[in-house]
């Protein structure tokens, strides 16, 4: 019961993890879904940008930084229309942006463009 698994936390950690720590990543996920148990592997950034899957599916876009070059950053996840990527920009740099906002955030409250 949920309310044992918590006060004993310590203890159900300890025991996965003694469970789980003498099998690889696919021995565990093999045998949940021999299971019929859905699962899937945890992946770190450096593991999801080399991700077969997520290049496959176009999940990467390369972008224009204006002080790092062409760096690639995550995309979309849902795509629509022609799939075109050419609406997506780099991080700005410092205050890349800073004057347009002061200049906005100038402006009064019911100003048509704020």
């Amino acid at each position: 019961r949920n309310p044992d698994r918590v006060r004993d936390h310590e203890a159900v950690n300890a025991a996965v993890d003694q469970a789980f720590s003498v099998r690889s990543t696919a021995q565990v996920l093999a045998t949940l879904a021999d299971l019929g148990i859905p699962a899937g592997q945890v992946r770190d950034m450096r593991e999801v940008y080399t991700w077969e899957q997520t290049i496959s599916q176009g999940l990467l876009i390369d972008v224009e930084h204006a002080a790092l070059g062409t760096v690639s950053l995550p995309g979309p996840p849902l795509q629509f229309g022609s799939g075109g990527r050419d609406d997506h920009l780099a991080p700005p740099v410092l205050d890349q942006h800073g004057q347009a906002i002061r200049d906005w955030l100038a402006r009064p409250a019911d100003s048509p463009d704020r």
